[in-house]
């Protein structure tokens, strides 16, 4: 059940949809984020046909996962909680609409961890995939958990589907015009949702948002009285530990060594923490528990929490969460069985604690700089863009700043043009691809990536950042053939070709692979349409020398065949 060395999933397994499906729309919430992460989802969603590691790298194949995707995601994730990517991509500009920040007006933090994804088929048929999960949207390698769960939308609406409802329309709020109505849809038909289906051994769910209006966190029956109770949380208070113990059954926990105060230690029976051994890896990282989830005995019956709240102060009190209850059937799982299964006698990844460990001092410098961060964060107030001759100019507006430690910003295309954060902060000579409403913050040695309205970016922006990566024939051939094959005509594709500059633009690489994309697009037309279309989309986009007279000619025959079958 809780095996570490064979339980693992990817996010392509939990988000690809059933075969004849494809997504409709996905929200996700995260706390923190990594951009490039993110490029992976829409190829786990299944708009993009994965590929090997070196196709996936090309910038081909990731401006084809954008486009494909960007209509179709919303994501939420906490203010100032986007990591820096170590290779800045053009690209990551197009994330824009569909990347929200939260920022919570008390400053905490908005932390649920969740995907709900609305899949469907040619015929009509619908149905929606919840996943409840301890992980972000990182590449981080620590030891997670998740919960997935289905269920198709009916006509009246479910009380006990309400909480997750509400939970996606508070963060609707955060979200542009248009992806806030296909949010608040979404959110409608989650409360439409009979049940959402639950796997033997559990016979019953609910929903428990914390932090948001309306849910403030203490309803979860956690910090009720108890016989037994079995505690997963890498991050702890001692004031919530009090209450989860304060009986006088079984107590388990498993944390990290560093939360590990007197308090914590003797509110427990058995304090576990993760092994050195995983230091041993794929990974060549310790792998830490960053699971939260807590086994909960009662007078009613056996629960399994899972989800984003640690079992701390901000995360039952302050910060915006999320739980997942799963109630068990009768006499299907017990304390002591729940504990064989998550402490195996044979290859358990975890060790108890025999005496209150030694903590590693901590941090200041690091501490001060995360806070000075976060002040910045709240203290921006937005941007403007301003046309400069054939470039632009880029004003962004901060409230003043009273911190000992210097904050730096820099466009997230920029990063040469860091310079201290002032109340008004211009940035000259920015060229049209450059222009981005992502912004690097950097404090000493840690930088952050924040996301910052920003007004009179063109509407031509994006079409530049296409032109920026297919500027040439040959390149534009080549995303044709990725697209009709599949992703799998990709081999060697950068942002530069070595074949390609020996070899010279045009005429020869469209003669050579003419017969071959002319075939292919026959067969997208009887089998794939929708390829077809995405075709046209990036033909839009792009320069039409890029795109060529003969292959503008050879796609409106299709067209035209089009449009006879349609009547």
């Amino acid at each position: 059940m809780f095996d570490v060395a064979k339980d693992r999933l990817g996010y392509g397994e939990l988000l690809r949809p059933d075969v004849g499906y494809r997504l409709d729309f996905a929200v996700g919430m995260t706390y923190s984020l990594d951009l490039e992460a993110l490029l992976g989802v829409p190829i786990s969603l299944g708009l993009l046909e994965e590929g090997d590691e070196e196709q996936m790298r090309s910038p081909l194949y990731v401006l084809e996962a954008i486009r494909e995707s960007a209509g179709k995601i919303a994501l939420f994730c906490n203010a100032g909680s986007i990591q820096l990517p170590e290779r800045i991509q053009s690209v990551y500009s197009l994330l824009e609409e569909s990347v929200f920040q939260v920022k919570r007006p008390d400053k905490s933090s908005f932390h649920p961890k969740l995907w709900v994804l609305k899949y469907s088929s040619p015929e009509g048929d619908t149905y929606l995939k919840l996943l409840v999960l301890s992980r972000n949207l990182t590449f981080d390698t620590s030891l997670d958990l998740c919960v997935a769960l289905r269920g198709r939308p009916g006509r009246a609406r479910r009380k006990k589907n309400k909480p997750l409802a509400d939970l996606l329309a508070y963060a609707a709020q955060f979200a542009s015009t248009v992806k806030r109505k296909a949010v608040l849809e979404l959110a409608e038909e989650v409360g439409r949702v009979a049940d959402f289906e639950v796997e033997h051994p559990f016979e019953d769910y609910a929903f428990f948002p914390m932090g948001i209006p309306g849910y403030p966190g203490t309803d979860t029956g956690l910090l009720e009285r108890k016989r037994d109770l079995f505690v997963a949380s890498p991050f702890l208070s001692d004031d919530i530990v009090a209450r989860l113990t304060d009986f006088r059954g079984r107590k388990t926990l498993i944390t990290r060594k560093a939360s590990v105060t007197p308090r914590v230690f003797e509110a427990f029976d058995h304090v576990y923490i993760t092994k050195d051994v995983l230091s041993d890896n794929e990974f060549g990282a310790k792998q830490d528990i960053h699971a939260k989830l807590y086994f909960a005995a009662m007078e009613d019956g056996n629960y399994l929490y899972i989800g984003s709240a640690n079992a701390s102060h901000n995360g039952f009190y302050r910060n915006g969460e999320c739980l997942l209850r799963l109630k068990y059937k009768p006499y299907q799982m017990g304390f002591h069985l729940f504990c064989e299964e998550f402490l195996p006698k044979d290859g358990c990844p975890f060790q108890e604690l025999t005496g209150i460990p030694e903590q590693p001092e901590e941090d200041s410098e690091r501490k001060q700089a995360a806070q000075v961060l976060q002040e910045a964060v709240y203290a921006l107030k937005g941007a403007a863009v301003r046309r400069s001759g054939e470039n632009f100019d880029l004003q962004v507006e901060s409230a003043p700043l009273k911190l000992a430690e210097i904050v730096r910003i820099a466009p997230l295309q920029r990063r040469d043009l860091m310079v201290p954060l002032t109340p008004n902060v211009i940035f000259s000579g920015l060229q049209l691809r450059e222009l981005s409403a992502f912004y690097i913050l950097r404090v000493g040695e840690q930088s952050l990536v924040v996301k910052l309205e920003t007004r009179g970016i063109p509407k031509e922006r994006d079409q530049a950042v296409y032109r920026g990566v297919i500027d040439s024939r040959a390149k534009f051939l080549t995303y044709v053939s990725m697209v009709l094959s599949g992703g799998e005509d990709l081999e060697g594709v950068g942002l530069e070709q070595e074949s390609t500059r020996q070899r010279g633009e045009g005429t020869d690489a469209e003669s050579d692979q003419g017969p071959a994309i002319y075939e292919a697009m026959l067969r997208a037309f009887h089998q794939d349409p929708d390829r077809l279309k995405g075709i046209a989309d990036m033909m839009r986009r792009l320069e039409p020398e890029v795109v060529g007279e003969e292959f503008t000619q050879l796609y409106a025959q299709f067209e035209q065949a089009a449009r006879r079958r349609r009547k």
